[in-house]
């Protein structure tokens, strides 16, 4: 492991931040809100990309293109934050990067959090967003994205395609970069504990709780929302996921290997021991920087 990693995950572990994620419920959405204030949608001022604001489903998108002339292709990029927390302007980085790079338009939508809303809004805008952006440039000219919660709304995408009978084309390829779920097996419950200690951002704590403000008092929620693990992925063509070894979330990798393999789905799986939840969205340091480069490279074939 590189210098830079165990400089981050140090600084990491000295911030505290996990003991956010323990405090009593109240406490911990008023942290949360605290945190959301300096947080969300803003309209960048700065000339490195062409920017425009959208609306889906009453929420703001951001898209970001390299010229004014829309590229052949877009991506779908879903920030993380366990549904809980809106996007900073690191994800505005990555953005641009994936617009420079890649060769690809993106759509950067501000998904409802489960804070005041229950997840199936954040399901419906995002498959709202890519209607749109089938429309737009075409089948097989859109893939989505997302880190965390957002790595599972970029899978959530094509399940609720298929949960909802959709007659949509599937995404050109999906990249999940430690893909949120709630736990729902010991296997999956035992390695997220196993590994809690050595997490320096996630606690196992939230995973437990979380459940009940993504459903936001419904019981009607459908499943494969809370463990996008069990979503149907018929029809996908290929998915690239990205774990830490040492996260809480890499609990989680077997069932995804699982329902690709029932589903037909062909993917690859890059993990590395020592490193951050999301690392590759970190590209600051050695391994980050080449595993960014290779998502790059699968969003730009």
């Amino acid at each position: 492991m590189s210098i830079a990693a165990k400089l981050i995950n140090l600084g990491l572990k000295l911030s505290g931040l996990k003991k956010k994620y323990s405090l009593p419920e109240e406490q911990f959405l008023e942290e949360i809100r605290k945190m959301n204030r300096s947080r969300g949608f803003f309209m960048p001022k700065d000339k490195k990309a062409v920017y425009r604001e959208h609306h889906v489903c009453g929420n703001p998108v951001l898209v970001v293109q390299k010229a004014e002339k829309a590229a052949p292709r877009a991506v779908l990029y879903f920030f993380g934050g366990g549904m809980m927390i809106g996007p900073d302007k690191g994800d505005l980085d990555c953005v641009r990067q994936l617009v420079n790079q890649a060769g690809c338009d993106v759509w950067f939508p501000m998904y409802p959090l489960c804070t005041d809303h229950c997840i199936t809004e954040a399901f419906d805008m995002a498959l709202e967003c890519y209607r749109q952006l089938i429309g737009i440039y075409g089948a097989g000219n859109v893939s989505t994205c997302g880190f965390s919660s957002g790595g599972a709304l970029a899978l959530g995408v094509a399940a609720h395609i298929n949960a909802r009978g959709e007659s949509l084309p599937m995404p050109r390829c999906i990249v999940s970069v430690s893909p949120g779920e709630v736990p729902w097996n010991d296997a999956e419950r035992a390695i997220m504990k196993q590994n809690n200690p050595k997490d320096t951002m996630v606690d196992y704590a939230f995973m437990e709780r979380v459940e009940k403000f993504e459903r936001h008092g419904r019981d009607d929620v459908p499943e494969y929302m809370i463990h996008i693990s069990k979503g149907d992925l018929t029809g996908v063509g290929r998915i690239h996921f990205y774990w830490s070894e040492d996260e809480v979330l890499y609990g989680a990798k077997q069932n995804y290997i699982d329902a690709c393999e029932k589903y037909g789905v062909k993917y690859t799986i890059k993990s590395r021991p020592g490193m951050i939840h999301c690392y590759p969205m970190l590209p600051y340091f050695r391994e980050a920087k080449e595993d960014f480069a290779e998502i790059i490279r699968y969003l730009a074939e």
